[in-house]
């Protein structure tokens, strides 16, 4: 099923998922929409590490810069969440 592309992002979720990431330390978390470089900082730092990036990607001249980005902020995220838990 396809979505519609282009939303904006939402900064008034970003609560939701660091709740979301206290309450269910394992689980997947998906953030999509208005996903992309300038925005993945806030998604991964509150706790998804899922995201959606469709525009962000197919939009960008270089769309595997904008993937590698994407993916270390995620996993760099991660970690530190990880490490906070030990």
């Amino acid at each position: 099923m396809a979505g519609r592309g282009g939303q904006k992002f939402l900064d008034r979720c970003v609560p939701k998922v660091a709740e979301l990431r206290a309450r269910f330390p394992d689980k997947d978390i998906e953030v999509d929409g208005g996903v992309g470089p300038k925005t993945i900082g806030v998604c991964a730092d509150a706790g998804s590490n899922v995201i959606v990036a469709g525009t962000a990607i197919f939009n960008d001249p270089n769309p595997e810069q904008v993937i590698a980005v994407l993916k270390e902020t995620v996993n760099t995220a991660q970690a530190k969440i990880a490490a906070s838990r030990s």
